[in-house]
């Protein structure tokens, strides 16, 4: 009986090793089938491509205490300038002049999918304020001037893995606008503040 039961464990222990080899082969191929459940995806957990909103009307305060308004086209990680466009006319600030950005409240804003927020007046935010400092600045790009689309690679030591997957939770059905922006032009690091509508 000792004997019977000793051949059903070997036997059980090379079909489980046989199924498993088996998966792993499945698994490993590369499935050239349409079906994107069966394809394997390589996932980074450790860094998202944040898609955040930049309200029209932006306030740049310099370091002198003047300031400019307008609506942010571009910032010039490499010439360390950000564009700023008004009654069609555009200005280049150099960052290292810049004391911040604040965005303005009740200015339209769009989200990702083109739908509209004025923020403050019918639309409010769904969540509390987070700050994102450190942030590389050749890590935040705009993408669609004309409607404030900007993404920004958020990643370790910016933010914690756990606080990535949060923000990638709020992300799925929300849209991080940003309130305000500050740049370090020495470490060539920004800081963004934003609140998800």
């Amino acid at each position: 009986m000792k004997a019977f039961f000793q051949g059903w464990v070997v036997a059980i222990l090379v079909m489980a090793t046989a199924i498993a080899g088996n998966i792993q082969a499945v698994i490993s191929q590369d499935i050239k089938t349409g079906n994107l459940l069966l394809v394997q995806t390589p996932v980074n957990t450790d860094e998202l491509d944040l898609a955040v909103a930049l309200p029209e009307l932006a306030e740049v305060i310099l370091k002198g205490g003047e300031s400019s308004s307008g609506q942010i086209t571009g910032i010039d990680a490499q010439g360390e300038a950000l564009s700023i466009q008004r009654s069609g006319k555009t200005a280049t600030i150099p960052l290292n002049k810049i004391q911040r950005v604040v965005f303005k409240n009740g200015a339209l804003v769009y989200r990702s999918n083109g739908r509209q927020i004025i923020r403050g007046e019918r639309d409010r935010p769904t969540g509390k304020l987070v700050t994102w400092s450190g942030i590389p600045l050749n890590t935040f790009t705009i993408k669609n001037s004309t409607q404030g689309q900007a993404v920004v690679k958020l990643k370790p030591p910016v933010v914690t893995t756990a606080q990535l997957r949060g923000i990638q939770s709020v992300a799925r059905n929300r849209q991080y606008v940003v309130d305000k922006i500050q740049f370090n032009s020495q470490q060539r690091t920004i800081t963004i503040l934003a609140k998800p509508y």
